[in-house]
């Protein structure tokens, strides 16, 4: 009982003294929250206040101004003092034992200090901004004052070299001035979003006079020398190539010239409106037009060369070729005269004299022209590369048909080296057949050879005429070669039906007596081989009979045979 008292005891104690400690934790948080609330009421936020009170704003400056006071004041005026009220009474909570409720009320105090800390320096940031906001305003009237005078002596300066842009820029500047005067007034007013307003304008304005000020001297430059040194270098060597004979084509220099002139004109006077980018755009467009009278130039000076170095050489091509197709005609008549030539070579030769005669008229009409009268050169370069490659062409043609004449001789040769061939060949099918002894011919075989024999002496014939006609003669050798081939085969074919029709019959009699067919068969077969000449309905015949007494005897007599065979056909 006593240790249970004891304890009781000791518990008492300790929670008595934990209560004590928390007391003191809780009174030692609301003096800090008390302290923090002092600094508070002397943060530099009055200071600076009065600082800006007293730099007299005007407009919405003044409106934010007086926001910034009257929250300001509504900090030290109301939410300080319920603060400070709030942190006594938790005190005496504290002293009276209350702790939920003194911990309740340090919680307040604490995140009600924080939310005017951050107020507080909202309104100081705010402070500092219109502080700042109003000393680059007043740099900037120092600045655009400087920079205004800059551009006064700049024009001043460059007068001679702005043209007529000059009295609209002076315009422009004397606008700036005035508007810089209300600007330094309303900086001076203190309305800094006004000033402001009025501050980005006069920058983006005084950027572009800056910039065309920059700008126009170039242009004016390219319009009142460039381009005039330009038109008088062109007018100069215009003059002097007329006096020295050249001529041009669709003759516009002077036109262009004179509209060059005024184009310049209306561009001064768009200078003087300071509309640039149309200024630039002129100047191109001019620049353009003066560079093609200077390539109209320079392309008959270039033709006139090109002429001087080419002229002779086309003339001693001409020449040759003229001379080249007085041989060829000659040729062709020759040759005409013994062979038949087409139609195409024929009219050939005659066509190539009649171009090289335009070519050559051409050719002396500019001869005389240069001689005589002022030329476009470029005119006759073009003639010249034309007549260049004519001749070219009439060159390659004459070569082509020299060739071909040369060529009838060769193909003479051939084709009486082929005709001899091909009646070598008839002879030797005619021997090999009267060597076979047979008795009597196929009918259908001797007309065939008598057509190739017939074909080759037609051929014979046309080789002997006066005017030889080689590229028929060719067509009738074409056909005799086939017709050698289909021939050799009849040839073959008419050989192996025999032989192998006989060696047949031979090898059957061994079954004629015992067998009737093969009698009957041999005596069919005998009779078509002996009276009616029909080797091949022979072969069939006695084949089959002996293939039904005695199979795969057809085909050792005829593998036999091919073995042994020792001739062409």
């Amino acid at each position: 009982m006593i240790m249970v008292l004891i304890a009781i005891i000791v518990v008492a104690i300790l929670v008595y003294l934990g209560i004590v400690s928390y007391q003191r934790y809780l009174l030692k948080q609301i003096d800090e929250l008390l302290d923090r609330k002092a600094d508070i009421s002397e943060s530099p936020v009055r200071q600076k206040l009065m600082e800006v009170s007293s730099m007299n704003l005007t407009g919405s400056s003044a409106i934010g101004l007086d926001n910034i006071r009257n929250d300001y004041q509504e900090i030290i005026d109301h939410r300080l003092p319920e603060i400070e009220d709030i942190a006594n009474h938790s005190k005496q909570d504290v002293n009276d034992m209350k702790i939920f409720e003194a911990r309740k009320d340090v919680t307040t105090v604490s995140e009600s200090l924080d939310a005017i800390d951050e107020e507080t320096r909202r309104l100081n940031d705010q402070l500092d901004n219109i502080k700042r906001t109003d000393q680059e305003q007043r740099d900037a009237v120092k600045v655009l004052r400087m920079k205004y005078e800059e551009i006064r002596k700049t024009l001043l300066a460059k007068n001679l070299t702005l043209g007529p842009s000059i009295d609209l820029l002076e315009e422009k500047l004397a606008r700036l001035d005035d508007e810089f005067e209300m600007f330094s007034g309303t900086v001076e007013a203190g309305d800094h979003e006004k000033a402001e307003g009025q501050l980005q304008k006069l920058r983006t304005s005084t950027e572009q006079l800056e910039a065309q000020i920059q700008n126009v001297p170039p242009l004016y430059e390219e319009l009142t020398n460039v381009f005039p040194e330009q038109i008088a270098e062109i007018k100069d060597g215009y003059d002097q190539l007329i006096n020295h004979n050249y001529a041009f084509e669709d003759d516009i220099v002077d036109d262009e010239l004179g509209a060059i002139k005024a184009k310049i004109s209306d561009n001064l006077e768009t200078l003087g409106n300071l509309r640039l980018d149309a200024v630039r755009d002129n100047n191109k467009s001019i620049e353009i037009r003066i560079d093609d009278l200077y390539s109209i130039l320079q392309t008959e000076i270039d033709a006139r060369k090109s002429v001087e170095h080419n002229f002779d050489v086309i003339t001693r091509f001409l020449d040759h070729a003229e001379k080249q197709n007085k041989v060829l005609l000659a040729e062709v008549e020759r040759m005409d005269q013994s062979y038949v030539l087409s139609d195409d070579q024929l009219v050939l030769g005659q066509n190539l004299d009649a171009e090289l005669n335009e070519i050559r008229n051409e050719h002396d009409r500019d001869t005389e022209q240069i001689t005589n009268q002022p030329v476009v050169y470029s005119e006759i370069v073009e003639r010249l590369k034309a007549e260049n490659d004519q001749l070219s062409e009439i060159e390659d043609q004459q070569a082509k048909l020299n060739d071909e004449l040369q060529s009838l001789v060769d193909s003479e040769k051939d084709a009486r080296a082929r005709m001899q061939q091909y009646d070598g060949e008839l002879h030797n099918i005619k021997r090999h057949v009267e060597s076979l002894n047979l008795p009597g011919i196929p009918e259908g075989y001797m007309d065939y050879f008598f057509v190739v024999s017939d074909e080759i002496e037609k051929v014979g014939s046309d080789m002997n005429q006066v005017r030889v006609n080689i590229d028929k003669i060719n067509r009738e050798l074409d056909m005799v070669s086939t017709d050698i081939q289909t021939l050799t085969k009849k040839t073959t074919d008419l050989t192996d039906d025999a032989a192998i029709s006989e060696l047949a019959i031979q090898y059957a009699n061994r079954y004629r007596h015992t067998d009737q067919d093969i009698e009957d068969a041999i005596l069919r077969a005998q009779k078509l081989f002996d009276t009616d000449h029909r080797y091949n309905e022979s072969l069939t015949v006695i084949t089959k009979a002996l293939e039904e007494v005695e199979p795969g005897a057809v085909d050792n007599i005829t593998d036999n045979y091919y073995q042994q065979k020792r001739t062409e056909y």
